[in-house]
């Protein structure tokens, strides 16, 4: 065989055993009560740039008089929304609904959408999503208002999405599979917010190895788009107990070494009674720091795009906020979602 022929087909042959390139939609999540139009965060959406924008409209609560469904934290426009990309509306959704369930919910949820959404161009409105940490207990009534979304007018002719926590892709016949067009895999919040010990709850890669395994992600029955953390908090405990999330502690403040003592990876020791950025702390008590950096969210990503489902995924940043948004380059970010290509 000639030797330029044998080369052809050698080239051809590596050609064909790699996966063809996919269409990646970039987008970021807003999942603040108010829609301000912020420079910093217009910057980001525009030079991502994001071609979706998931909008929290509001959340689906229980009544405390009536025990009810009742929506809080609605969202408020106080500048126009970008007219340049879709908008997702999503809607979180309390588990403690199920317990037990409204039958009006879903013609409740359609009503206020409608009413929330009426100035947005219908062909600007591709997806709906339902936010919702369903449990063995609560999916049957959780699929069935599902369903009932899928007949309201609101929703006809839109694809419906929902959220899937590893958890659910890991545990898949227990935890069950939405009736839904296609999930969103959050890809943060994997560890034990609560539980005392060093180790950052946000994002670890050893933690979503054990989550999705070799091939859970791409064997997974429903498409999955891909959510990735751009948060971080300080997590305080007291005698050894959680006690909250500081959100105004962070790196900064806690390298304060008069104040606080390192104590392992993400631990910090208070050594002093004080005030620290409008936050009581006693001496004795421990923070964890917990952060989503460029680094762990890149290895995390890789992780995740190496199971490829046949099909063209959405990579949402979660969330747009100036406040945390210059901890992450925009070349880092086109660089994270280019991974899934």
């Amino acid at each position: 065989m000639p030797r330029y022929l044998f080369l052809c087909l050698l080239i051809l042959c590596f050609a064909c055993q790699r996966p063809a390139p996919r269409q990646i939609t970039p987008a970021f999540y807003y999942w603040k009560q108010a829609w301000t139009g912020n420079a910093t965060e217009m910057q980001y959406l525009r030079g991502l740039p994001a071609k979706r924008l998931y909008l929290k409209m509001f959340d689906a609560d229980v009544d405390p008089v009536t025990g009810k469904a009742m929506p809080i934290a609605i969202l408020k426009e106080q500048t126009p929304l970008p007219d340049s990309i879709d908008i997702v509306p999503v809607v979180f959704i309390v588990n403690e609904l199920w317990e037990k369930p409204d039958t009006a919910l879903a013609a409740n949820i359609n009503r206020l959408l409608e009413q929330l959404c009426h100035h947005i161009p219908a062909s600007r409105i591709p997806e709906i999503q339902m936010d919702c940490d369903w449990t063995r207990s609560s999916r049957e009534a959780y699929f069935a208002f599902l369903q009932q979304l899928r007949e309201q007018p609101f929703f006809r002719g839109r694809q419906l999405s929902a959220t899937i926590r590893m958890h659910q892709v890991k545990f898949v016949t227990s935890s069950g599979v939405p009736p839904i067009d296609k999930g969103l895999l959050m890809c943060y919040n994997m560890g034990d917010l609560r539980k005392p010990g060093d180790h950052n709850s946000i994002l670890d890669e050893n933690t979503m190895k054990s989550y999705i395994g070799d091939d859970r992600v791409s064997a997974y029955p429903v498409p999955l788009d891909i959510a990735l953390p751009l948060f971080d908090w300080t997590v305080l405990f007291k005698d050894g107990r959680y006690n909250g999330i500081l959100r105004s502690i962070g790196d900064a403040a806690l390298h304060d070494t008069a104040m606080f003592a390192p104590s392992g990876k993400y631990l910090y020791t208070v050594r002093k009674d004080s005030l620290v950025n409008g936050y009581p702390l006693k001496a004795g008590n421990l923070l964890r720091r917990e952060t989503s950096d460029p680094a762990t969210l890149e290895s995390v990503a890789r992780l995740v795009a190496r199971q490829r489902q046949d099909y063209n995924p959405v990579v949402i940043f979660y969330h747009l906020d100036s406040v945390t948004l210059h901890n992450y380059p925009l070349d880092e970010l086109q660089k994270i979602y280019r991974l899934f290509h």
